[in-house]
């Protein structure tokens, strides 16, 4: 039997019918993103030096405005989100970062001593803030406005569970410094289907004293959004290359995931493909009311939205549509970030069972999901596979256009410029293009990471520019090694690690009582063994190698020097890449005799 003929009888019982089948046979241009049988990311050599940085204060998740107390050492032990630097031109800009802890608290971090001071406790502020129900509740993000170092402005993102008893309104009891007089909450922007268990906040504070380590001033609720389940509001960035006067400064964009929407079964899995909702959506707001008047103020009037000018938000003239979107079709788009050099704006958007992505965001574009997940359609009614991993297979179409109600012609949906399978991980995390000083070799590339492996990848840049927009040609992918400089270790001039290991082991030595089979708290996919007796197999990493259970729970973050830190969730630490070094000889697993001990 011929080749041809294989695939006549293989596809002659598919139920979309002959037509289909001429169209399969007669273009070239129907293919299947087929989904891969085993890791596809190698090391190719590029290792990286890992040092210790800071280590957070111990804490643990809090609930319904409760204080932290007792440290629960069976979780993660500080759950750093984010790290940044205030803009160049604040006063302490070179001597400080803002670090937030998910559970409660934003710190501000001393360069010099590694001292960490409470900056705002959002559980005493707060009476409904919640950060115990999940991996994406308590304190989400944060952003200085661009004007920062003269208004003070910055604005964060939190969780709120709205049927707690009790009020919603802010309280200054544990910081009277903080003047709520103006303060008020918003009404709730609940999607139109679906439902909305918990509640995303935008607030803008003002600190009147951005030389000193306690915040003085007032806080302005913004815009509240409901959501069911995870996947709320979730990063906030400014233009870094817009000007005072420019039609995009001083304009806010805001991911916002689709709530767990788009892979359930029923009305609420067209949410990200709607333009009637906000979630799953990248939107663009003016926070500032007074800085361009003629634009369209809020339905909440607590912002405008571009909507006059040279560069008006794309949707503003379609019916029935929000105008604050900027772009949309996208699942979990939990991290933003801008490369000024080549003015990109890209995302990385969170998959469901089979497919993580890094996009660069343009106006007015369609991500696909729930329809689409990485290269491939996405089928919510059969437990949320992919066209491949359906029985049989679905061809992908000839021309990939999909309906988009208020408008009226079909849309093209955008790829993924990287993308990896969860043969490689489970959660993509974020990253940067790197413009730094101490890793020369890296520089141009995209260094970005899996949260529960702990797996840090590197991509081209210039490919991944280059595959915008283009299906099955996303920018190869490479996976650093890690040389750790281990600060218990005076021997240890960099020993080949991984990881996910490393993140272990501090767990541990900070007092961490992971779960029975577990070295870290936390499920995963990927590193997890499974709990069906069918494939209770341990789930090793590309090399053979057993993770042994937990989430690692690491994210980017780029200091305002161009350099780059790893934030771990699970051991509270903060750790930082200082240069690219030649590894010793690789060993048959790919580590070192003191990582095998360790095991």
């Amino acid at each position: 039997m011929t080749r041809v003929q294989k695939i006549s009888r293989r596809y002659a019982r598919f139920r979309f019918g002959f037509v289909l089948l001429a169209v399969i046979f007669t273009s070239a241009a129907v293919i299947f993103a087929q989904y891969p049988s085993r890791s596809q990311i190698s090391k190719d050599g590029t290792a990286v030096l890992l040092e210790d940085y800071a280590s957070l204060p111990l804490s643990s998740p809090t609930h319904g405005g409760s204080t932290a107390g007792t440290i629960d050492y069976k979780a993660q032990l500080g759950r750093v989100t984010s790290l940044r630097s205030e803009p160049a031109n604040a006063p302490l800009a070179g001597s400080r970062f803002f670090v937030d802890d998910q559970s409660s608290t934003v710190y501000i971090l001393e360069k010099a001593t590694k001292k960490f001071t409470p900056y705002l406790n959002f559980a005493e502020i707060f009476p409904k803030f919640v950060s115990n129900i999940g991996n994406t509740a308590g304190i989400v993000s944060f952003a200085f406005d661009p004007a920062y170092a003269k208004s003070g402005k910055f604005y964060t993102v939190h969780t709120e569970k709205p049927d707690l008893d009790g009020s919603a309104s802010a309280t200054n009891a544990h910081l009277s410094a903080l003047d709520l007089k103006g303060y008020s909450t918003t009404p709730v922007v609940n999607p139109p289907a679906g439902p909305a268990h918990l509640e995303s906040v935008l607030v803008e504070w003002t600190d009147t004293n951005i030389r000193n380590s306690t915040f003085e001033g007032t806080a302005r609720e913004i815009l509240r959004t409901g959501y069911d389940r995870n996947h709320p509001m979730a990063d906030l960035v400014f233009n870094p290359l817009a000007r005072p006067g420019d039609a995009d400064y001083g304009n806010l964009y805001i991911s916002i995931g689709d709530g767990a929407a788009g892979e359930t079964p029923g009305p609420s899995h067209t949410l990200p493909q709607r333009l009637d909702t906000l979630v799953g959506k990248i939107l663009r707001i003016t926070p500032d009311i007074n800085l361009r008047p003629k634009d369209m103020l809020s339905p909440n009037g607590r912002y405008r939205i571009p909507s006059t000018g040279s560069d008006p938000n794309p949707f503003i003239s379609v019916a029935g549509a929000r105008g604050e979107i900027y772009a949309y079709g996208l699942r979990n788009p939990h991290r933003l970030q801008w490369d000024v050099q080549s003015k990109t704006l890209m995302a990385d958007d969170i998959g469901v069972h089979y497919w993580e992505e890094v996009d660069i965001v343009s106006k007015g574009g369609n991500y696909g999901y729930a329809e689409r997940e990485g290269n491939e359609q996405f089928f919510v009614n059969d437990a949320g596979k992919t066209g491949s991993l359906m029985n049989p297979p679905v061809p992908f179409p000839e021309k990939d256009l999909l309906k988009v109600e208020g408008i009226n012609d079909p849309v093209a949906p955008l790829y993924p410029v990287a993308v990896y399978s969860h043969r490689e991980g489970d959660s993509i995390g974020n990253g940067f293009v790197y413009r730094g000083k101490l890793m020369p070799q890296l520089r141009g590339k995209y260094i970005f990471n899996d949260m529960t492996t702990a797996r840090i990848f590197y991509a081209d840049f210039a490919e991944m520019l280059a595959a915008h927009g283009k299906r099955d040609q996303q920018a190869q992918m490479h996976e650093l090694q890690i040389m750790y400089k281990d600060p218990n270790d005076p021997t240890s001039h960099g020993a080949k690690r991984r990881m996910f290991d490393i993140v272990a082991e501090t767990y541990a030595r900070r007092g961490g009582m992971p779960p029975p089979d577990h070295v870290l708290p936390g499920n995963g996919a990927a590193t997890t063994r499974s709990q069906d007796p069918a494939h209770p197999e341990a789930k090793l990493d590309p090399e053979g190698v057993a993770y042994g259970g937990g989430r690692a729970d690491i994210r980017m973050a780029l200091g305002g020097d161009g350099e780059l830190y790893v934030l771990s969730k699970s051991d509270g630490m903060i750790r930082k890449l200082t240069g690219v070094v030649t590894p010793p000889p690789t060993s048959r697993r790919g580590t070192s005799s003191k990582e095998t001990a360790s095991r």
